[in-house]
């Protein structure tokens, strides 16, 4: 089955322990005035920068993550346009002040596509327009993830996260088992496919831009050991 149409159900569930409260201090100021969050999910970073006054645009490919986002939005009655479309299909009416992409969404984007896609961002950004996207870095990708297994247990749902590490990309196999009622649970699978992007060869793709790097934990500089990069490119 297709990436995010079975995990949108529990996507903020297993994304509990990730900081985006953290994240936002470190972009808000990075991302103002007009903004898109392309490859948004459930809107939660979209919907913290709506909160902090940007005009925002979220847009995903799964229409059930836009749905749950746009629950949310209405919820806290924030003013955010929800457009289902492909990011590296990315085409605006006029052009962004800024345009992010948080949470490793790059990485699902083949090496032989990133070039369109920067370069997509680039004409739909303003000129000092800032677009600001993360990865999940080699390191983690092949050393954290890799060829490894895991899973987690909750009153209603197991999940198994199965991971085999290709040349060049991740292939990950989640199967959900889903509590019906009793002691019976339905099998539900989906999967996902990352692919490894190395710092140097996204600059080089980016050398139009103004690119600064962060470790997407410290916000400090980025190490051989950083999991996730965060790449502020300036038009």
């Amino acid at each position: 089955m297709s990436a995010y149409s079975i995990l949108a159900k529990y996507y903020d569930r297993l994304m509990g322990d990730f900081d985006y409260d953290g994240y936002y201090e470190f972009v808000k100021d990075k991302a103002v005035g007009e903004g898109v969050d392309l490859a948004c999910g459930s809107g939660e970073m979209t919907l913290r920068l709506a909160a902090g006054g940007a005009k925002m645009i979220g847009m995903d490919v799964s229409q059930p993550m836009l749905s749950l986002a746009a629950q949310k939005s209405k919820k806290l009655a924030l003013d955010v346009k929800w457009i289902n479309m492909d990011m590296t299909s990315l085409q605006l009416n006029h052009c962004a002040h800024s345009i992010t992409r948080v949470c490793d969404g790059v990485n699902y984007i083949s090496q032989g596509d990133l070039a369109g896609f920067f370069d997509r961002v680039y004409a739909n950004l303003k000129s000092g327009g800032r677009f600001v996207f993360d990865i999940s870095t080699r390191h983690k990708l092949e050393k954290v993830l890799g060829d490894n297994l895991f899973c987690e247990d909750y009153d209603d749902l197991t999940y198994i996260w199965s991971n085999e590490l290709g040349d060049g990309y991740v292939d990950m196999d989640i199967d959900f088992f889903e509590k019906v009622e009793g002691n019976i649970y339905q099998r539900l699978e989906e999967s996902h496919r990352q692919y490894v992007h190395d710092t140097d060869v996204l600059e080089r793709l980016l050398e139009k831009w103004h690119v600064e790097k962060y470790d997407g934990e410290s916000y400090g500089a980025p190490n051989a050991k950083s999991k996730r990069v965060i790449f502020v490119a300036t038009k």
